[in-house]
């Protein structure tokens, strides 16, 4: 129930913060409420040294959950953990006691990730002495290591590094997170109330500085994909709308519904919002199949 609360709360802030942004930009806890969004608050887990050069993913495992009640198998695609700790050959995570069922949300760069959820965290270090893993220290923490890969298991968290990696990417020092970098709060406020979000990598020096596909659910039944990329000034973010648009009108129908807008302030850039089609029996198919519009502003 007080997720539920709180979900309900950081999705109005980010509705707020995207019409905001249309005129003035915004930041996430506008209008006197500080509380970051679901989406900020996981990716605070994810260093900003840790996401450079590659790509940050989050995922609200509990929402996808609440959304396949009822039998629905459209989120299977994009509603799965997708870390190397659950896919990776090096790790039997069902071995080791743990289960994609037991993570709340999910946030990776590829190499490291930190899950919040409910662990039977006795159970799990007992699996993992007995498996061979050692015992360590790190920054005072105990954690356990096992070729390349590296857990701290708590009962309500477990962060985790792979392919010889420590934690030092998903355990941030104080103001060092990418929740901190205003780029990545733009594009928070852009996305809004998402269930899934995947971060390209971020290079200041482009015409896209960064940017990230969304994925929005109101219903099992009512879904959409949603981009949000910032630019390196209004005139390129009024260029990449041209190309979306003109990428939108050249697939028709297939774009169909499809939404485009060029964000002003202090972070310009642009948005496109396009729903899933009714007969799609997979939701995310601008992640997973529908590329265009990323194509498009590849090359600005």
């Amino acid at each position: 129930m007080r997720r539920a609360r709180e979900r309900f709360r950081t999705g109005g802030i980010a509705l707020v913060c995207i019409l905001s942004a249309l005129t003035t930009g915004c930041s996430s806890g506008s209008g006197g409420d500080d509380s970051p969004s679901d989406l900020m608050a996981a990716v605070r887990h994810v260093s900003i040294a840790g996401a450079k050069g590659t790509q940050v993913s989050y995922l609200d495992a509990a929402r996808v959950r609440s959304l396949e009640k009822g039998g629905s198998q459209r989120f299977r695609t994009v509603g799965q953990a997708g870390s190397p700790l659950m896919t990776g050959y090096r790790f039997n995570a069902h071995g080791y006691g743990l289960d994609p069922a037991m993570i709340d949300t999910d946030v990776t760069n590829g190499t490291a990730g930190h899950w919040q959820g409910s662990f039977e965290a006795d159970r799990v270090t007992a699996k993992l002495k007995a498996g061979g893993f050692a015992r360590h220290t790190w920054r005072g923490e105990t954690v356990w290591t096992k070729e390349g890969v590296t857990l701290q298991v708590a009962k309500d968290e477990i962060s985790f590094g792979y392919s010889g990696k420590d934690l030092s990417a998903v355990r941030p020092a104080k103001g060092k997170s990418v929740a901190d970098d205003p780029d990545y709060r733009a594009l928070g406020d852009c996305l809004g109330d998402v269930y899934r979000a995947d971060f390209g990598g971020k290079n200041a020096k482009d015409a896209v500085r960064l940017s990230a596909t969304g994925q929005l659910a109101k219903s099992a039944t009512e879904t959409s994909g949603v981009i949000c990329a910032l630019t390196d000034g209004k005139r390129t973010a009024e260029r990449a709308a041209d190309r979306l648009k003109s990428v939108i009108d050249r697939r028709a129908p297939r774009y169909d519904g499809a939404k485009v807008t060029v964000l002003t302030g202090d972070s310009p850039g642009v948005k496109v919002t396009v729903p899933d089609r009714a007969g799609d029996k997979r939701a995310g198919r601008l992640l997973t199949s529908d590329v265009d519009l990323q194509l498009a502003l590849s090359d600005l």
